[in-house]
């Protein structure tokens, strides 16, 4: 199938209703259908790169669909858009084949947001001169995946636009994830501190930050009308950043991840109060996302499980479930799980049919 006819194939399935496979369910691949169901969404990571097996993916999609899964997001780097192309498509056509959308993570573009993995930015490696800035004049490096272009940069906003457009354009890509955006600290880059002044304050970047989210929404529905935006943040952010995160405007869902537990019930951390379950940690997100009319969403973090934390989830996903929240997420056989074949068993027990 050549290219502009599976992207026009594409984008004529995002505006109907599709049959899913034995399961016979229905799927809305379009914002305005999303509101009469609940969404369920599966992160598929990095399956697609380098080794690509067709019938590994054709099989990965059928359990999804068997589970009852509408959704299921890919993580794109900045070098995928060029150097991923066929294996995104063949990702694209086989979930199309069961009847799921597909929507996509920029992952770790400009070191602004997350995904997968966890890898410098390509684009801010290449331009120095956008560069976030301590107050010290040297760069601000994350742990994890090197240097951040500053939001305030012109380049920046440019290079969104123009991947975003390859992404939209070049595959049948139906929602945007924006995944635990990375620019909420000060920055005191030249056109930074022209923007907001050299004393600005924590929550004069908040603002700033909030405001260019809510640039590149506009920008996706202003050309993409089909496609869905959500984002989300760890559950453990400040009530600070959670209003700040809720007035992002042109977004469909909005969210947070987490541990599918308390956090009092022990676990594997991945950041302490990181947990979906308490209204001082995920709960908050939901109060804020219906406070802002936006739809709610959460991230199961069902990755980086000991064995007992297999059992924890197994006794929690219930409650999880029992929020109601508009996107629910679950990552297909993720990194670093001890079973993770008995876990994915406690997910599909769980989430079957999350919607319907």
């Amino acid at each position: 199938m050549k290219r502009r006819d599976f992207v026009k194939k594409g984008t004529a399935l995002g505006a109907s209703w599709v049959a899913v496979g034995s399961a016979n369910q229905s799927l809305a691949s379009c914002p305005s259908s999303f509101s009469k169901n609940r969404l369920l969404n599966a992160y598929y990571f990095r399956a697609h790169m380098y080794t690509m097996v067709p019938r590994q993916v054709r099989e990965d999609m059928e359990w999804m669909a068997d589970l009852g899964t509408h959704v299921v997001t890919i993580a794109v780097l900045e070098q995928d858009l060029f150097a991923a192309v066929e294996n995104i498509e063949i990702v694209c056509r086989e979930a199309e084949r069961v009847g799921m959308a597909v929507h996509a993570v920029p992952s770790r573009w400009a070191g602004i947001f997350a995904g997968a993995p966890k890898v410098p930015s390509l684009f801010s490696v290449l331009h120095p001169d956008t560069w976030v800035l301590k107050k010290d004049g040297t760069p601000l490096v994350s742990s994890v995946s090197g240097v951040i272009s500053s939001i305030h940069h012109p380049a920046t906003y440019k290079f969104f636009c123009e991947s975003l457009t390859t992404l939209l354009e070049q595959w049948p890509i139906r929602g945007i994830m924006w995944d635990e955006p990375k620019s909420y600290g000060w920055d005191y880059s030249p056109q930074a501190v022209e923007a907001l002044g050299a004393e600005a304050s924590f929550e004069d970047h908040l603002q700033a930050t909030t405001r260019f989210h809510s640039r590149l929404n506009q920008f996706v529905k202003k050309n993409y009308p089909h496609v869905t935006t959500s984002l989300f943040d760890q559950a453990h952010y400040s009530d600070q950043i959670v209003a700040a995160v809720a007035q992002v405007e042109h977004l469909d869902y909005l969210g947070c991840d987490g541990r599918p537990w308390y956090d009092r019930d022990g676990g594997r951390e991945e950041g302490r109060g990181k947990n979906l379950l308490g209204e001082q940690a995920g709960e908050r997100f939901l109060k804020a996302a219906r406070a802002s009319d936006k739809k709610t969403l959460w991230l199961i973090e069902n990755h980086n499980l000991a064995t007992k934390d297999i059992d924890l989830m197994n006794r929690r996903l219930p409650e999880i479930v029992a929020q109601g929240v508009d996107q629910l997420i679950y990552y297909y056989y993720p990194r670093s799980v001890a079973e993770p074949d008995r876990a994915m068993h406690v997910i599909k027990k769980h989430l079957r049919n999350y919607g319907q």
